[in-house]
């Protein structure tokens, strides 16, 4: 028999060691390796969903330039609370729920300075159309609401006109570091031309907000809106900029 020299032995030992160590510490790596993976893939699609929607492309122009802009309206004062209720004019289904004082002025102001900074479009102010509704009404009690619209904006002569509903404008129970009931706002915009009374265009915000251990895919809404327990009034305001990002301009 020929033996080998001793020295041979050692490196053929050094060399499985080195295998054994490396299968060992492949085996430790290799979850971090994955779970860093996704908590990356997380962050990406977390920060895809916090940027802004764009307008929808279109081929023919609106014909619009003037929009009657009325005051938000309360759902809860015509439906009642914790109801499962469809929108009269798109009919979008929302849940009602309880609404802060002052909701419908605060909607309003935001919604009247938005379309004033952020479009091209004329502004003709609610306050016009006051005794309008109750006029319309009084000569026909069972128009729609999507026609008692075009008739308010006929009667302005606006080329459109621009409505609202709060479904719900809960306020937060906390701090923004710790809450007990989060906020949760929900609220439908409709923009209805007064030519031929197409709906042109539905804007629909319905969110409760969650932590982010809750939700990890929000990231990069969590980290946009300042990463803490949102005010109803702070949560109402995103989601209109959120909402208004996607109506058409002229």
């Amino acid at each position: 028999m020929i033996e080998l020299p001793g020295s041979v032995l050692p490196k053929a030992s050094c060399n499985v060691a080195y295998v054994v160590m490396a299968t060992k510490l492949r085996g430790i790596w290799m979850p971090v390796a994955r779970l860093f993976s996704a908590i990356m893939a997380l962050c990406i699609l977390g920060c895809a969903s916090g940027l802004p929607a764009s307008a929808p492309e279109r081929t023919q122009p609106l014909h619009i330039k003037s929009v009657l802009v009325l005051p938000f309206k309360e759902a809860r004062r015509l439906y009642g609370m914790d109801r499962s209720v469809r929108c009269p004019v798109c009919g979008a289904v929302f849940e009602t729920g309880p609404a802060e004082a002052g909701a419908e002025t605060y909607m309003t102001r935001q919604l009247v300075a938005f379309v004033k900074a952020k479009t091209p479009y004329t502004l003709i102010p609610s306050g016009a159309a006051r005794g309008i509704r109750s006029e319309i009404i009084s000569r026909d009690p069972g128009m729609s609401e999507r026609g008692l619209l075009v008739e308010m904006g006929k009667k302005l002569q606006a080329d459109a006109v621009m409505s609202g509903m709060i479904y719900r404008f809960r306020q937060r129970i906390g701090t923004a570091f710790s809450v007990d009931t989060p906020a949760s706002v929900a609220f439908g915009i409709h923009l209805i031309r007064v030519a031929d009374s197409r709906l042109i265009w539905t804007g629909i915000f319905d969110e409760t907000q969650h932590s982010l251990s809750e939700n990890l895919f929000k990231l990069g809404t969590f980290i946009k809106r300042g990463g803490g327990w949102l005010t109803a009034e702070e949560l109402a305001t995103f989601g209109l900029d959120e909402t208004m990002a996607t109506l058409p301009l002229p």
